[in-house]
């Protein structure tokens, strides 16, 4: 794919995607879209893996990690803001950055992301994990 084939890819991509996205019954589709259609990766539901269980004082779920890149994905729903804590399940309140975290402590070493991306189908927060307090490249 060349990189204008791409760019048109993803403008369409978004164009499908503007105004919709609900974190538990989008998410797959519009990541296994995603990942297909803009960035050409064959067979993703092969590349990508969906609803990782973490063990923390009750059983929670990632929403993706991709293995070979390395990279953890927290999704939101269009109307949560990324920035902003959400109520878990525990009764305590997290960012979607802070919520990736515990669940990376929770990982064998060998699990752990480089990336960790936040997403709420708009707007994307990526986070170098080599720069963990770094403010994430931001991509809408």
């Amino acid at each position: 794919m060349t990189d204008a084939q791409q760019r048109a890819a993803a403008k369409n991509f978004a164009e499908v995607w503007s105004g919709q996205g609900y974190e538990k019954g989008d998410s797959q589709k519009f990541w296994l879209q995603l990942l297909e259609e803009v960035y050409g990766v064959e067979h993703p539901a092969q590349f990508i893996q969906f609803e990782e269980k973490v063990l923390l004082d009750n059983t929670s779920f990632i929403d993706g990690f991709i293995p070979d890149t390395r990279v953890l994905i927290e999704q939101k729903s269009l109307d949560k803001d990324l920035k902003k804590a959400i109520r878990q399940s525990d009764g305590s309140f997290l960012t979607p950055f802070q919520q990736a975290k515990r669940y990376i402590t929770e990982l064998p070493v060998s699990k752990h992301p480089r990336w960790v991306v936040t997403c709420n189908f708009s707007t994307f927060f990526v986070y170098d994990m080599e720069r963990p307090s770094g403010e994430p490249e931001i991509i809408k």
